[in-house]
């Protein structure tokens, strides 16, 4: 702006109207100048005159001062103050308000002002001094207006050296100077090397400080903070002037900057240097002399700071990539990837860089401007780059090397992440990129555990990638990457080797069409199959394609090629420890052995076997048991409760087990010795207590369902029929879930009642009391514990127990015994048997038995030995063995020194003791090979059971039921102690049923108890009795008021010697409900009645007063209560107590014609119908007695002697004139009835006989009551089921069966014609034959049953396919025996019926064929033993003998089952009355239909007492007794009185708890009075 041409004073032009700070700075300044009022000249002409006095300034060319105008009117005061020559703090002052004029206003000539102050900025001067020299010369280079000449003046000032602590003030004087670097007019060719020589020494001071070096001055920024601002400034300047540069200051600049990135380990120093390097390369040219050290410090940032500077360091490469030096660039990144051979040539981190380079260039695929990849030249690159050096390295140098594999890696999974081949790619060989991938994995160990992860994870990704890849590229590039795969197994996830297995099945790389199969096949199985760490899939799915080829092969190729071929795969079963894959590999070891020859086999079995040996001697021998030597307690092989989850459920020792099992049923009809050898095997296995528990058990569950035929042939069966033992040791899933820890509540003994047992903690050398023990409750080191079940290894039917089916049939090269033969060498070759060596199976057993030891395998032999032993065929060739088990199972019973169950089962020593009890009794069918003293032994064994531990009494009350038919002469001479035993256990409820079924079964056999004393029958009837009490209790209970049961007590014992205590209800089993008790009943009189009857004739009557004594109860108020079984049981002791004969036939034509016209008449007395009928003129009569229990027919005839001659005729007419004596009416029957009773003294009316009318309504009664059997009624269906038959339609249509079957047929009843049988049929035809002409029946003085035999029926196939008629009678039948001849488990719903409630199924204990049974002669049947097992509807109570499988043989089986029938039906008809009523027998029937008739004929008469019994019905009762009649008949019936008895009302209750119905008297009236049992005891009479 040009000066004004006068020098009057003008106003000046400011910046602003307010300048804030400046104000306040000027102000401050003004204050402290001398104050003139006078006008002066203006501030600028006298700063002019002062610098040109001072000669200070910078004058014009033409000498002349030049002046600077504008400012302020007192800005001349500040430029005086400014002078060198003023005080420092003067010129300080000064140069600040300068500094905000010069900021504030528009002057000129702004480098006079600069001159003067400049020399502010000396290093001599303080720091103040300094700072307001550089503040001053920062504003006099913002200026606006300043020529290039002070430009360049400012820059030189700037440029000059300055204290370094002012280098941010020199730096930003210059930034001004510059406007940001954005103008260098005047100084573009020194500016470059300013700031290079700058950045050195910053970069240096910064280097030393941060080493500690330099200590910080106060007031400085830094200076790390001056380079980077120093970087900030350098990187503007290039963007804005690089044009300008000489290239080499650039060259310089950038050396510069490359040497700090290598130095400096700073990221904030390499950041800065990026930014400079990326302004020169984007806005200029990187020159030629520094391009490789550029892209090598590029790589090495982008290498070592990726994380952070990656996305600038690759902008600045990526850059340098699209310009004209790309391609040299390119090259240049090959370099230094190739002089990577060397080790050290270059930076490490510069070839991992690089190699990251090309991964974004991979990403890029030469899109954005970025060159494409060479990929040949790479890969031989890479190739160098990666190569294995094998000298030794150091462990630095290993860890670099893993580093760069994992660049290298990380680069070449980008090929592939896209899932997409490459274009660049896709004429390319790619074997050589994965031999480089591969090199790579070398490395993975190498690394740290970081970066080996790292390293996996980059190989399995590019794995990954590849998988679908693969499916969709030519064959050449899949075959290099299936190549790459098996190369690369180690890393291969499961897809993508299922793809490498998925490619070598579909190429049949592995088999004999591929030239290199055998090269194949082994690479496929040492690399998947042998290498253990493959997952089971994949290493099962190699061995499916192996089997495949295996099979090819052996069709195709010489023995030794194939046997070579699978030796490796069968050698891995020896150290296999994969469970699947050891099954897998055993069951292809079990598909060779079976067509393998002999050599080959033998070789399989050993490596089987090994591996067995092999886990036996790496395994710990088990601890023993902590029990008493006497009872030692097992070990259980599962673990408690709280480790349960951690037990393998299948060792590996199993898995090879069941492989030895397959073998031996798939070789069992093989007629090589495969099968012996295997059974040998087994054997050892069962025998080894170091080999694991499951594989014991598995070889068990074979060797326990071995059976053999009649021939001895070996069998083997699919289920091993032990259910119901199972059940007892929990081993059943109802069990196992029924199944507490709590302690179960005992059933105990009368004399234990208010007497506590101490429990022990040890077993004793005796049985002890099953009071003496709980279930789960031991006495452990003085501390009471329960223990909770353990799981258990095997349930019963649980998973399926064999790994196959086995076969149907019989073997027919495998025996379990061999015959010794004569004959020559070569015939005994040709006829030799194999026998399996069961001997040494009975052995182990033994073994077992005796030493425990594992509790698994030990109650795996109680639970399935027993129905082994059924099988007598089997063991024909173990009888020394079987003695043994005799007698090992005898002295543990008598020793009470058998095996307890761990305490964690929840089980007690009573449940082993059942199930040894139930082995015994199978043990017993081999009595023939035991000695006399043998089989006392077993009898006492069983007596042993009975009450000393809890639950035998009643198996061991049926094994000696079995006894009586089996051992009779063994029961008889321990039959009163039997007896004993059975008497001191009545007060256990629970037994009662069996008790009396014994007893039922012990009286049908005279033979067993013909040494039987009085007492012997005492104790019988004494049982009988009790448990009449015990029933009669019940009812009482169940009437009384819930406040009163408590005091209900069964009334005395009429004995001999002592009364009965009361029974004690406890453990009545849920599913008999009350129908146990009516059964009982029922029972306990049917016992009475059979061992009256087996009484001698001239003993009876010695019995019936204590026997009638106790057939009448007394309630607890002292009244008498009789049922009506204890009258008609009564009644029949009055038939039979003098006679001994069968009932008595009624002579139709007993008249003759001379004997005159008979006329009938009837009367009620006591408890019987009298009819008589009698001849009108010579009186002859026939006297027809209708009681309960019998109907007898008599002729009486009275003898009329010569009337003497003085006699004259009767006056009445009844004379017959003697022309016709037949008119003549001599003898009513009337008189006939009266000579029979005493006319002397009165009867009471109620005890009068009563007559009955002659009409129809008395006739149709009578007639009824004739039609009521005197026995009862039972039928009884019995089907046969022929071999292999299972449906009902085929087996119903069988019209024979087998010799053994018609054997049975003959002893169990007699053979009767049907048409016109005048018995109870049961409802077969008695009419047409329409159900055969011929039945079975059996009948004694009490019982009769008629069995339907569907084979006796008629079958007409064509009219009637699914023999209706037939299952007509059998479907209705409550009791069915069957008789399996089938081979197979008999399944109860084989015959659907609701009505069928039991069915008795006898099995063969060893199967022959039917024309097998036609060569077998009668006593050879009798030999043959039979199993017996009761099977019941369920919900049916299972109460049966048999409901545990029994053996019997041929001799006894019919009668033993003709037993079990007769008893089963009975509590069927108890069980099918149990919802509306109760089971009323015949004899009670015919007693009802007497009460009938008196009830309805004796109107008039009076009963002295009528009262309700308590919970009963209405009664009506009479207590006297007819006296004697002074008349005799030809049978006796004079000797006889009728006997007063009370009857029930027709309106009695029925439901199932009241048992019968009663009669009360009251006996505590008159003291004359008569009891009900003395008014019965009818002894008294004769």
């Amino acid at each position: 702006m040009s000066p004004p041409h006068d020098d009057s004073p003008q106003t000046p032009e400011t910046k602003s109207t307010s300048s804030g700070l400046a104000g306040v700075l000027k102000n401050f300044a003004v204050g402290r100048l001398k104050t003139s009022t006078s006008s002066t000249p203006s501030a600028a002409g006298s700063l002019s005159r002062t610098l040109s006095k001072a000669g200070g300034g910078t004058l014009a060319e033409s000498g002349h001062p030049i002046r600077v105008y504008g400012g302020p009117p007192d800005f001349e005061q500040y430029l005086k103050r400014l002078q060198p020559l003023q005080p420092l703090s003067e010129r300080i002052a000064a140069a600040e308000s300068t500094r905000y004029v010069i900021e504030d206003y528009s002057l000129t000539n702004v480098m006079v002002i600069w001159s003067a102050a400049k020399d502010l900025t000396d290093d001599s001067n303080p720091a103040e001094a300094r700072k307001s020299g550089f503040d001053l010369l920062t504003a006099c280079a913002k200026h606006s207006d300043l020529t290039p000449l002070e430009r360049r003046q400012f820059f030189e000032s700037i440029s000059s050296p300055c204290h370094r602590e002012d280098f941010h003030l020199q730096l930003n004087a210059l930034v001004e100077l510059t406007i940001h670097g954005k103008n260098l007019e005047s100084f573009e060719t020194v500016v470059v090397p300013l700031l290079t020589k700058w950045l050195n020494d910053w970069f240096e001071a910064s280097s030393a400080a941060r080493k500690g070096k330099v200590s910080k001055v106060k007031g400085s920024l830094g200076e790390e903070t001056n380079l980077g601002q120093l970087f900030k400034f350098i990187t503007e300047v290039v963007r804005f002037n690089f044009k300008a540069f000489r290239e080499q200051d650039v060259v310089a600049l950038l050396a510069q900057v490359l040497l700090i990135c290598k130095r400096t380990t700073v990221e904030v120093d390499i950041r800065n240097a990026l930014c400079v390097m990326d302004a020169v390369i984007t806005y200029g040219d990187v020159p030629e002399a520094v391009l490789q050290t550029t892209v090598e410090i590029l790589c090495g940032v982008y290498a070592s700071l990726q994380k952070n500077l990656a996305k600038l360091t690759w902008n600045a490469i990526g850059n340098i990539l699209r310009s004209h030096l790309g391609q040299k660039t390119l090259q240049m990144l090959l370099d230094i990837l190739r002089t990577r051979s060397g080790h050290g040539e270059q930076n490490m981190n510069s070839i991992r860089g690089s190699a990251a380079v090309f991964k974004k260039l991979f990403k890029a695929n030469g899109a954005n401007g970025l060159p494409p990849v060479p990929f040949a030249s790479l890969m031989d690159a890479l190739t160098v780059c990666v190569k294995k050096d094998c000298a030794s390295m150091s462990a630095q140098r290993a860890r670099d090397d893993a580093r760069l594999s994992a660049e290298v890696l990380d680069a070449l999974a980008s090929l592939f992440e896209s899932q997409e081949v490459p274009d660049f790619m896709l004429d390319e060989e790619w074997d050589q990129l994965f031999n480089i991938i591969c090199q790579c994995s070398e490395r993975v160990d190498l690394a740290d555990n970081l970066l080996s992860t790292s390293l996996s994870r980059t190989i399995i990704q590019i794995i990954s990638d590849l998988e679908p890849i693969a499916r969709r590229v030519d064959s050449v590039h899949r075959k290099s990457v299936m190549n790459f795969f098996m190369r690369m197994h180690k890393y291969l996830p499961r897809t993508s080797t299922e793809q490498l297995i998925d490619y070598y099945a579909e190429e049949q790389l592995c088999y004999p069409s591929n030239e290199e199969w055998l090269h194949n096949s082994k690479r496929l199985i040492e690399v998947l199959l042998m290498d253990h760490s493959q997952l089971s899939s994949i290493r099962a799915k190699v061995l499916k394609i192996v089997k495949d080829v295996y099979r090819t092969i052996i069709e195709i190729c010489q023995p030794e090629v194939s046997q070579g071929f699978f030796m490796p795969i069968v050698d891995i079963i020896s150290s296999e420890e994969d469970d699947a894959i050891l099954e897998a590999l055993v069951d292809f070891a079990v598909s060779v052995a079976g067509e393998a020859d002999t050599d080959l086999f033998d070789v399989i079995l050993g490596i089987l076997g090994n591996r067995l040996m092999k886990r036996e001697l790496n395994s710990s021998a088990s601890p023993s048991g902590t029990g008493s030597l006497a009872s030692p307690v097992l070990e259980s092989s599962r673990p408690t409760s709280s480790t349960a989850s951690a037990q393998p459920t299948n060792s590996l020792a199993n898995i090879v087990t069941k492989g030895l099992v397959q073998i031996f049923l798939r070789s069992i009809n093989s007629p090589s010795t495969k099968a012996h050898k295997v059974f040998n095997e087994l054997l050892a296995v069962v025998k080894s207590g170091d080999i694991e528990s499951d594989a014991r058990l598995s070889a068990m569950k074979l060797l326990f369902r071995l059976r053999s035929d009649a021939d001895h042939a070996i069998i083997v069966i699919s289920s091993s029929e032990s259910e119901g033992l199972a059940a007892s040791l929990c081993r059943t899933v109802e069990s196992a879930s029924n199944q507490t820890t709590v302690e179960d509540v005992p059933h105990p003994r009368i004399e234990d009642v208010g007497t506590p047992r101490s429990s022990r903690s040890t077993s004793s050398a005796q049985p002890q009391p099953y009071m003496s023990r709980s279930r789960s409750t031991r006495s452990i080191s003085g501390t009471n514990r329960i223990s909770k079940p353990s799981p258990p290894l095997w349930m019963y039917p649980g998973p399926k127990a064999l790994p196959e089916d086995p076969p149907i049939t019989a073997s027919e090269y495998l025996y379990s015994f061999a015959e010794q033969t004569s004959g020559t060498a070569t015939e005994l070759r040709a006829n030799a048997r194999i026998a399996l060596k069961l001997n040494i199976w009975i052995e182990i057993i033994v073994s077992i038995l005796q030493q425990g030891g594992d509790w698994e395998v030990y109650s795996y032999v109680l639970i399935h030995l027993g129905t082994q032993l059924t099988n007598h065929s089997l063991f024909a060739g173990a009888i020394p063995q079987l003695k043994l088990l005799r007698n090992v199972l005898c002295e543990q019973i008598r020793a009470n020194s058998f095996h307890e169950p761990p305490i964690n089962s929840g089980l007690k020593k009573a449940d082993v003791a059942l199930c040894l009890f139930q082995v015994m009794t199978m043990l017993l069918s081999y009595h023939e090979h035991f000695a006399k003293s043998e089989e006392d032994e077993i009898v006492r064994t069983f007596l042993l059971g009975i009450g000393s531990w809890d639950r035998t009494s009643t198996s061991c009350i049926h094994a000696l039921s079995i006894c009586c038919h089996e051992l009779p002469l063994s029961i008889s001479k321990s039959l009163n102690t039997i007896l004993q035993k059975m008497s001191s256990i009545i007060t256990q409820s629970h037994v009662a049923v069996h008790i009396l079924e014994f007893l039922a079964c012990l009286a049908r056999m005279p033979n067993v108890y013909v040494n039987f004393r009085e007492d012997d029958y005492r104790t019988v009837f004494g049982v009988c009795f009790r448990y009449l009490q015990y029933v009669r209790d019940q009812r009482q209970k169940s009437s009384a008021p819930p406040s009163a049961r408590t005091s209900v007590t069964s009334g005395r014992y009429s004995g001999t010697s002592k009364e009965f205590l009361p029974l004690t209800e406890l453990n009545t089993s849920p599913k008999t409900s009350d129908d146990l008790p009516q059964y009982v009943f029922a029972l306990a009189y049917h016992v009475i009645t059979f061992w009256f009857m087996s009484l001698r004739l001239d003993d009876r009557v010695k019995y019936v007063s204590w026997i009638t004594k106790n057939l009448i109860s007394t309630d607890a108020a002292g009244k008498e209560w009789i049922e009506e079984q204890s009258q008609v049981t009564i009644d029949m002791m009055q038939r039979v107590a003098y006679a001994d004969r069968d009932e008595t036939e009624p002579e139709t034509d007993f008249t003759s014609t001379a004997d005159g016209k008979p006329m009938k008449k009837s009367w009620l007395v006591g408890l019987s119908i009298l009819t008589i009928e009698t001849a009108g003129a010579s009186g002859k009569s026939q006297i027809t007695k209708r009681q309960p229990s019998g109907t007898t027919h008599a002729l009486v005839q009275q003898l009329y002697g010569k009337s003497p001659s003085h006699q004259i005729p009767l006056p009445n007419g009844s004379q017959s004139d003697g022309k016709d004596a037949t008119s003549r009416l001599a003898v009513l029957p009337s008189h006939i009835f009266l000579q029979f009773f005493s006319s002397s003294n009165k009867l009471p009316e109620a005890l009068q006989p009563i007559v009955l009318p002659d009409d129809d309504a008395t006739k149709r009664a009578i007639g009824t009551f004739d039609r009521n059997s005197t026995v009862d009624g039972h039928k009884v269906g019995i089907i046969y089921i022929g071999e292999g038959q299972t449906k009902e339609g085929e087996i119903l249509a069988n019209v024979m069966g087998s010799a053994d079957y018609t054997e049975f047929l003959a002893g169990l009843g007699t053979l009767i014609r049907l048409k016109g049988a005048t018995f109870n049929t049961q409802g077969l035809d008695r009419e047409s034959d329409g159900d055969g002409e011929f039945a079975f029946g059996w009948r004694d003085r009490v019982t009769e049953m008629i069995f339907h035999i569907t084979t006796m029926m008629p079958t007409n196939l064509d009219h009637d396919p699914q023999c209706s008629n037939k299952k007509r009678h059998t479907g209705n039948d409550f009791v069915n025996i069957i008789f399996n001849n089938s081979g197979l488990p008999f399944k109860f719903d084989t015959f659907p019926s609701d009505f069928n409630y039991v069915n008795i199924v006898i099995t063969p204990e060893s199967r022959a064929s039917f024309v097998d049974t036609r060569l077998h002669s009668h006593q050879e049947l009798e030999k043959r033993f039979y199993k017996v097992q009761v099977m019941s509807k369920p919900g049916f109570p299972e109460i049966s003998p048999a409901a545990e499988t029994k053996i019997v043989s041929g001799k006894s089986l019919p009668s033993f089952v003709r037993l079990l029938a007769l008893n089963a039906s009975v509590f069927s008809l108890v069980w099918a009355n149990r919802e509306g009523g109760e089971y009323v027998s015949s004899w009670r029937n015919r007693l009802r239909e007497i009460v009938k008739l008196r009830e309805k004929h004796s109107s008039t008469a009076k009963s002295p007492i009528t009262k309700a019994e308590p919970g009963g019905p209405s009664v009506t009762g009479v207590a006297q007794h007819l006296p004697p009649s002074q008349h005799e008949s030809k049978d006796g019936l004079a000797n006889r009185r009728t006997s007063a008895a009370t009857f029930l009302s027709n309106n009695a209750s029925h439901r199932s708890s009241v048992l019968s119905t009663t009669t009360e008297l009251d006996v505590g009236g008159s003291q004359d009075s008569e009891s009900i049992a003395d008014s019965f005891d009818f002894s008294k009479w004769v």
